[in-house]
C-alpha cells in the first residue's frame, strides 16, 4: 500500500482557493487526473456531491408535481426538493423542502426510500436522495412559495402521455413510487 504525506480533503465544488489557509490552488496529479492542490497545506481537494432530496407524494392515481419559475426547471414540473443543510439528514430535509415549496407537512418517519439519483452539472454534483409519500400522509394546503409558480396533483396517465413536460430521471423516481 502507497502511503502519501499529505491529505485529500473534499468539498461540493471546484475550489479555487484553500479553505484552511486561503492560498490559490494549483493543480496536481493524483490517480490519472488533476485535482486542485493546496501546496501550503499539502492536501489535494475532491469534488464530492451535494447532499439533496426529492419526494413523491402520490396516491393511487396523481402525483404532486411543482411548475417553478427557476431557471433549471424552465418549461418543465418537478418533484419537491432541494438542497439538505448540514445539520439536517435527507428525510428532514425532504420535509423542510416539502413545506417550504408546497404548504405541505409529513412526517419523516413516514417516508419511504426509493433511490439515490447522481446528477452531475458544470458547478456542483449532486446526490439526491428520492423518497415517497402517500398523499394521505401529509397535511396542509397546497399552495407554492412561488408567485409565478404552480403545484398541484397531475395524473400518471397526463404525466406519461406528455413526457417532454417532465424530466426523464424523474418520471422514473415517480414510476417507482407507483411501482409498490
Amino acid at each position: 500500500m502507497v502511503e502519501f504525506d499529505y491529505e485529500i480533503d473534499s468539498v461540493a465544488v471546484v475550489p479555487e482557493y484553500c479553505h484552511r489557509c486561503g492560498a490559490e490552488l494549483d493543480a496536481r496529479a493524483y490517480e490519472d487526473r488533476e485535482l486542485p492542490w493546496c501546496g501550503d497545506c499539502e492536501v489535494f481537494f475532491s469534488r464530492n456531491p451535494v447532499p439533496g432530496v426529492h419526494l413523491v407524494v402520490h396516491d393511487d392515481e396523481r402525483v404532486l408535481v411543482l411548475d417553478e419559475p427557476i431557471p433549471q426547471h424552465e418549461g418543465l414540473l418537478s418533484l419537491p426538493g432541494g438542497h439538505a443543510r448540514p445539520d439536517e439528514g435527507p428525510r428532514r430535509a425532504a420535509v423542510r423542502e416539502l413545506e417550504e415549496e408546497t404548504g405541505l407537512t409529513a412526517d419523516p418517519g413516514d417516508l419511504r426510500f426509493l433511490t439515490v439519483l447522481h446528477a452531475e452539472l458544470p458547478d456542483v454534483a449532486l446526490y439526491l436522495l428520492t423518497y415517497a409519500v402517500e398523499r394521505s400522509r401529509v397535511a396542509g394546503d397546497l399552495t407554492t412559495e412561488f408567485d409565478a409558480g404552480e403545484a398541484h396533483f397531475a395524473p400518471l396517465a397526463a404525466l406519461r402521455a406528455n413526457p417532454d413536460r417532465i424530466r426523464d430521471s424523474d418520471l422514473e423516481r415517480i414510476e417507482l413510487a407507483f411501482g409498490d
